[in-house]
């Protein structure tokens, strides 16, 4: 028994071709390796690119590094611009809403021009028992004061001075 299983294995063993089996394989190997070496070569190629572009812009922006604090003092003095000028605009809006108070302005369209009076009448500030803001300061209206936009922009110098160069 033992004898007739090692002649069959034996004749299994024979009749299979290895280099049949084999030889796909192979050639799946070695087309794997060409990929590999291919995908390398592209991969170099990639690393030295960036490492040229990395050189050239790192070498801009240290050379820019020098204009970065006088474009942040820039930025942060516009925004110092633009909250006093968010600020100012704000109180030219109070004011104007208090002058609307006053005037008893408070609906623009036509519905709201035609019933002004019987509505001024009806919220009148005495009938109310409320007390109206008002613009007047011993009896003149003051402007609510505005920046200057010379203050942050420097003064532009007319034509006229130029030419007289």
């Amino acid at each position: 028994m033992v004898e007739q299983a090692a002649q069959d294995y034996a004749k299994i063993i024979k009749s299979i071709d290895l280099e049949k089996e084999i030889s796909p394989i192979c050639t799946n190997i070695d087309d794997m390796l060409t990929r590999l070496d291919e995908f390398e070569a592209v991969l170099g190629s990639v690393r030295a690119e960036t490492n040229s572009m990395i050189g050239n812009h790192v070498c801009g922006i240290l050379s820019f590094s020098n204009h970065f604090n006088e474009l942040r003092e820039r930025v942060d003095k516009l925004e110092h611009f633009v909250n006093i000028v968010k600020d100012n605009l704000d109180e030219v809006e109070s004011s104007v809403d208090i002058a609307e108070q006053e005037l008893n302005v408070t609906d623009y369209s036509l519905r709201g021009l035609i019933l002004k009076p019987l509505k001024a009448k009806l919220t009148a500030p005495d009938a109310l028992g409320t007390e109206v803001k008002s613009n007047l300061i011993d009896g003149e209206f003051k402007a609510v004061p505005i920046f200057k936009s010379d203050d942050y922009f420097g003064k532009l110098e007319t034509s006229s001075a130029n030419n007289t160069s």
